[in-house]
């Protein structure tokens, strides 16, 4: 009985810990996606860049970027260059750990900017599958986006 005892409470031990580590680590996905929303605002690709892998998919609407260099490229490089007054931030993040190598990440954007005489104003929902690299860090491997301009008031 004793031993039956001690494996229940080592095995719920190990359950809380694995839990525990795992709030952890999403609290720390959580504070590292923070940055991204910084580094947008500041229109700094640099930066940007260390967030993707280098294969990531982009899902953005009926847009398809496969790999960093295309998404930079061919969208979002073009596209930040083009904003003027930008604002934009996430908000109701939400992450899903699975396993300890991967996590979806699930929120709210809102984005607005001047683009020539084109007034940006949109809000939208994104999904983000990252995942954990060889030294420790996360990379986001796929992003899926859709929005919609902002409803009047």
């Amino acid at each position: 009985m004793k031993l039956r005892l001690l494996t229940l409470v080592l095995i719920s031990v190990a359950v809380v810990s694995r839990v525990s580590a795992q709030d952890d680590e999403a609290r720390k996905i959580e504070e590292w996606l923070k940055g991204y929303d910084a580094a947008f605002v500041a229109k700094d690709l640099d930066k940007l860049a260390t967030f993707y892998h280098p294969d990531v998919t982009i899902y953005e609407g009926a847009g398809v970027n496969n790999g960093w260099a295309d998404y930079r490229d061919r969208h979002l490089g073009p596209e930040l260059k083009a904003f003027e007054d930008l604002e934009f931030g996430h908000s109701n993040r939400r992450v899903q750990m699975l396993g300890d190598r991967a996590a979806y990440v699930i929120s709210e954007y809102f984005i607005k900017a001047r683009m020539k005489e084109r007034q940006l104003d949109s809000i939208g929902r994104e999904t983000l599958i990252v995942e954990r690299q060889a030294d420790g860090t996360w990379k986001i491997r796929h992003s899926h986006t859709s929005g919609r301009a902002r409803p009047q008031k």
